[in-house]
């Protein structure tokens, strides 16, 4: 748990040590295995989430079957933020643990409360809604206007580390092309 506490410290900077305290505390910490989801598509969904070990992704799957990678998570790393994810109180994605995992939550009412009424904290998920805003701009912008081994590339930069985290057809997905593009892209 201690171990847990200090992952969550590093992931809410910038907080005064009283806010900081009470934003810790308010965090439910609970193992994932593999396979399971914190998030299914379509059904409601209410929560904040820090993934403090392991690896997760976002996906939704289209009418007939298809899966896309919408994002990818690596720990330690705040998940994409409820208001984001979903409509209505429902969620448009999947979110499924890809290796066991260690994950912090929050009834996002509950964060609300605390932003509200917490200005650092309120900071913090202006600034996470904001970095969360500046990767989807990105990767729509990478995915309309890159070739192939461009969108490698922006990957590489936005994501450093992953490529050997994830594997291929997953980053495929999240790049809008094949594993056999993505194959040809990292040989050029």
């Amino acid at each position: 748990m201690e171990n847990h506490q200090s992952t969550i410290e590093k992931l809410i900077t910038g907080l005064r040590n009283t806010d900081r305290e009470t934003l810790v505390g308010a965090f439910e910490i609970r193992n994932w295995p593999v396979g399971s989801y914190l998030s299914s598509q379509g059904e409601r969904e209410e929560n904040e989430y820090l993934l403090l070990s392991g690896r997760a992704r976002s996906v939704v799957t289209d009418a007939e079957g298809t899966e896309v990678n919408l994002n990818l998570y690596a720990a330690p790393m705040v998940i994409t933020p409820n208001m984001a994810r979903t409509s209505g109180g429902r969620s448009f994605v999947d979110i499924e643990i890809l290796d066991d995992a260690a994950v912090a939550s929050m009834p996002t009412a509950q964060l609300m409360d605390l932003m509200v009424n917490l200005e650092s904290v309120r900071e913090w998920g202006n600034d996470i809604m904001r970095e969360e805003l500046a990767l989807k701009v990105g990767r729509e912008w990478c995915l309309s206007a890159l070739s192939a081994r461009q969108r490698l590339e922006w990957f590489r930069q936005a994501h450093p580390g992953y490529e050997t985290l994830f594997a291929h057809f997953h980053i495929a997905s999240y790049l809008g092309m094949t594993p056999v593009t993505l194959s040809r892209a990292r040989n050029l």
